[in-house]
């Protein structure tokens, strides 16, 4: 008797136990964005580092202004100027945005509440000390934590790296990921149009997008016939990358050799075969030299509904994110759903609102070789292992396909 079939559940927390971030590498700050973090950031300089103007207008002393006073303008400073010239008692320095306040002065009046006339300045309006002025460290003090290691880099934080000084960052390496395809069945996509038993791969370069969405480093390897030699041999050079993706070859038919190659080569590494997933059930997932290796069916829409489910996760791990599963989300049935089997079933699914609620359609073919259905899905229906029978109407889950937004990563749950 075969052994029983993994859950879903199952087989996500053993990929992700055994997976761990990559080690750090040091790049530019420009090509940092959306990397994670590796090293704290601490600090080493003061921001502002003098204190400056935060408008254009005149540098004062608060206690010479009121309304209606002119007060002569002996000078001016503008942004890259060394303002150590002292303001005089009862004057005015014209200054301008992000240039460093003058001796003596303690407030700039915007020039929307002076009026000029020559070399004098008429005040509109009363200022405070401290008006307008940026002080030195009222944004960074040395020594002040910034940025802790496994924040996901955004444009603001390079920025405020670059202020520091900074311009290259450590952050957790990048993995490279090799994409095995088998089968004699198999033409290059840019060949001449398949014949007769020939299908046109889509899997490797739609897997290809999939990791380089994600920030992974794919490299898509030629096909690799049905032959048990040949197999090996490409499974064996694939794995000097970090990642071993295949696709095929995962059934127990006479010409389904990469599944008995992965567990002849991982042996005891091998983590499991089949999971009780719909579509994707002979899905595998081992470790293979130093490369981890995941065994993807062949049809397109398990291989890409696979990828989802257990190696995004994983390459996001990789990557060094906290957060590495989309969140469920709740939506209402546009039509009935069949009772779920003895598998976890991801159903391709398109969206959409109805009276202000989130309603999901996946009421279309779910043949694990309908590709059209899968380019028109925005998401995925999940329907549990023995769930009953809904009628439209009824709640749903549902995982939104694509970028996750901003709040999706303020959370940690799977991860």
């Amino acid at each position: 008797m075969s052994a029983p079939l993994l859950s879903v559940a199952d087989a996500r927390a053993i990929i992700l136990d055994r997976v761990a971030p990559l080690g750090p590498v040091r790049l530019p700050l420009e090509e940092a964005v959306d990397r994670v973090l590796a090293e704290p950031v601490v600090a080493t300089r003061t921001l502002p580092a003098f204190d400056d103007s935060a408008m254009d207008g005149y540098a004062v002393r608060a206690a010479d202004c009121a309304p209606g006073r002119r007060l002569p303008v002996v000078g001016e400073i503008a942004a890259g100027a060394t303002g150590a010239e002292p303001l005089p008692a009862e004057a005015a320095l014209r200054i301008f945005t992000g240039a460093p306040l003058p001796p003596g002065a303690d407030a700039v009046i915007i020039q929307e509440d002076t009026r000029r006339d020559g070399d004098v300045v008429e005040l509109l309006a009363a200022v405070q000390p401290g008006a307008h002025i940026r002080r030195a460290g009222s944004d960074v003090a040395v020594g002040q934590p910034l940025l802790a290691p496994g924040r996901c880099l955004t444009p603001g934080d390079v920025a405020l790296l670059s202020a520091l000084g900074r311009s290259r960052v450590d952050v957790v390496a990048a993995p490279v990921v090799a994409l095995l395809l088998s089968g004699d069945e198999l033409v290059e996509p840019d060949a001449a149009p398949p014949g007769r038993g020939q299908v046109t791969s889509s899997n490797g370069v739609a897997l290809a997008a999939a990791v380089r969405a994600l920030g992974a480093t794919p490299r898509l390897l030629p096909i690799v016939r049905d032959d048990a030699d040949a197999v090996r041999a490409a499974l064996l050079a694939a794995s000097r990358a970090d990642v071993v993706i295949t696709v095929g070859g995962m059934s127990v038919g006479d010409h389904d050799h990469l599944g008995r190659a992965l567990s002849a080569l991982c042996g005891a590494d091998l983590g499991f075969w089949r999971v009780a997933i719909r579509p994707g059930k002979p899905f595998a997932f081992g470790r293979l030299n130093d490369a981890w290796v995941f065994g993807l069916p062949g049809n397109p829409v398990s291989a890409l509904v696979t990828f989802e489910v257990f190696v995004r996760p994983a390459l996001l791990r990789l990557l060094g994110h906290a957060r590495v599963l989309r969140r469920l989300r709740p939506a209402t049935l546009a039509h009935a759903l069949p009772a779920g089997g003895g598998r976890e079933e991801y159903r391709r699914a398109r969206l959409g609102w109805r009276q202000g609620r989130l309603e999901v359609d996946a009421d279309r073919s779910q043949s694990s070789g309908a590709l059209s259905i899968l380019a028109g899905a925005d998401a995925l229906l999940v329907v549990r292992v023995g769930a009953p029978a809904r009628a439209a109407g009824d709640a749903a889950e549902v995982l939104v396909l694509g970028p996750d937004s901003p709040l999706d990563r303020l959370s940690t749950d799977g991860g």
